[in-house]
């Protein structure tokens, strides 16, 4: 890109946590932050001021082990409109999902379009990430290994990361040599 001047408009942040608790349960945490970078005019709200959140959402929630869904809570604390916050029971729909392959597609049909929020929903994808990044490391610290490969062979069952990146199609070198089972050459 040409370095010409520039100025900000519009900032999202976007934070997100993993937990586990003495329950060896995982709690997963995401926050969303909207801002703009100039004041405007909001017919619910008022005046928007400079980097006032006109989106501020969380989502949190309960996994096991599996990476089964057992809670799930959603908060609206700025919106737009008022009405916003009516979807964040919705999102218990959710409980009883596995995030796995596919995750974002059946989120979809539970929670997508008027059934959710646009905004907590685009979350759930970032968290079925941190799910592996927070559950798949601490499980190999716990049973003492760093290998991935020895935590999806402890069943006869597909790995869960099967499918879900670049790196794990099932053609690639990576499954190849975590997986051989399922490598498809």
């Amino acid at each position: 890109m040409r370095n010409t001047k520039r100025r900000l408009l519009h900032n999202r942040n976007i934070e997100l946590k993993g937990y586990v608790r003495d329950d060896d349960l995982f709690e997963l945490e995401a926050k969303l932050i909207d801002t703009k970078n100039y004041e405007f005019h909001n017919h619910e709200r008022g005046l928007i001021k400079i980097n006032d959140p006109i989106h501020q959402m969380k989502i949190k929630l309960l996994v096991d082990g599996d990476l089964f869904i057992i809670d799930a809570e959603a908060e609206t604390i700025n919106s737009p409109y008022s009405i916003c916050k009516n979807a964040n029971e919705n999102f218990k729909k959710i409980i009883g999902l596995q995030i796995k392959s596919g995750w974002k597609r059946e989120v979809s049909k539970l929670i997508g379009g008027t059934n959710g929020c646009t905004h907590i929903t685009e979350l759930l994808s970032s968290l079925a990430t941190a799910a592996f990044q927070t559950i798949y490391p601490y499980k190999s610290k716990q049973n003492k290994t760093n290998d991935i490969k020895k935590i999806s062979q402890t069943s006869n069952e597909k790995p869960l990361l099967l499918n879900t990146c670049h790196a794990f199609n099932p053609n690639s070198e990576v499954v190849k040599r975590l997986w051989p089972k399922w490598y498809n050459s």
